[in-house]
């Protein structure tokens, strides 16, 4: 689980860094690359609330104390 969480956070980094050059050089080139900015952000977000969405949702078990016995 540790090494999806860490793949994740890579892989969003590296689709940050990817967008911000798209965004930054289609001026400059002339190209309309709207869609496909607007689809990095997307897959941007779902990986962000999936590695905040582990943290919000954290399940623990509780064990129920045992009763001490009078014998």
């Amino acid at each position: 689980m540790e090494k999806i969480k860490k793949i994740s956070k890579y892989t969003m980094n590296i689709l940050a860094m990817i967008n911000a050059l798209i965004i930054g050089l289609s001026p400059i080139w002339n190209w309309q690359l709207d869609k496909i900015t607007d689809s990095i952000a997307i897959i941007i977000g779902v990986i962000g609330l999936y590695l905040v969405g582990g943290k919000l949702f954290e399940v623990e078990e509780i064990i129920p104390e045992e009763e001490d016995k009078e014998e």
